[in-house]
């Protein structure tokens, strides 16, 4: 299945052939976008689309009018999330905010933690994965002090800083103040999320990738976990998925602790 950014690219031009396109997925893909400059597209997903701007940031914004409601109801909690949120080393700065414009946030040119562990994956040190595992466990403490549920926990929602530290981004589903986004979870939800993020940074593969995600949660609702014997922080990956660790706080000391150690080693 092309990905929503690999349609978009795929879309012709007010002067292609609507011939060119791939079958009927680039046809519904092509009615929910406007006239846009492909060249700068960064990323594109359900919500809308991340585009890079002269200035150096980019804007999330939505596809076009014809989606517009939808997807400014999502971006809307995004923008007031970054409002409730403090400044903090694992978020993106926020610029400003318009309906209009989008949300006009600080650029990570070394893009996704997922993508940077599949191209790198052979130079990557355990070091830095420990650090990774804490960063992730620290902007989900973050995220639950203040309230918020991100709903869609993964490597793909982490980019990269120059200094190869994590930020975590999309708040297009969060839960916060009572409020459901487009996802309705809790906060054991996020701290199952992270086991299988941690799992993805520790071996460079996803849970049970190989599996449909219907077979996956079949085994899941049954408890039946991938094997983590000889995976840095299994045992911590195991807690969150037998949903032995209560809080984001614990996560965060528990990980710690384990790069202390692994130093020390």
């Amino acid at each position: 299945m092309p990905t929503a950014l690999e349609l978009l690219h795929q879309v012709p031009s007010k002067t292609g052939s609507s011939n060119d396109l791939p079958g009927s997925s680039a046809e519904a893909f092509r009615s929910r976008i406007n006239l846009i400059d492909r060249k700068n597209v960064v990323s594109a997903g359900n919500s809308g689309l991340i585009q890079r701007l002269p200035c150096g940031n980019v804007r999330k914004c939505v596809y076009s009018e014809l989606d517009y409601d939808i997807c400014l109801r999502d971006l809307e909690p995004e923008f007031r999330i970054y409002q409730k949120l403090p400044r903090h080393d694992r978020l993106l700065r926020l610029v400003r905010y318009s309906p209009e414009e989008g949300l006009v946030l600080q650029y990570m040119p070394r893009g996704s933690l997922r993508k940077h562990l599949r191209e790198a994956a052979t130079t990557i040190t355990l070091p830095e994965r420990l650090q990774w595992a804490c960063d992730a466990a620290e902007s989900l403490h973050l995220l639950h002090s203040h309230g918020i549920i991100h709903c869609d926990l993964k490597p793909e929602n982490f980019l990269l800083d120059s200094s190869s530290r994590l930020k975590i981004i999309d708040f297009s589903g969060s839960s916060f103040d009572g409020l459901v986004g487009s996802a309705i979870k809790s906060t054991r939800t996020d701290l199952f999320a992270l086991g299988s993020t941690i799992y993805e940074i520790m071996t460079g593969r996803q849970p049970y990738e190989e599996l449909s995600d219907e077979e996956v949660e079949a085994r899941y609702s049954r408890k039946i976990f991938p094997s983590v014997q000889g995976v840095p922080c299994g045992r911590v990956i195991m807690d969150y998925w037998r949903c032995e660790i209560q809080t984001a706080e614990e996560a965060m000391k528990l990980l710690k602790a384990e790069m202390e150690h692994a130093h020390e080693h």
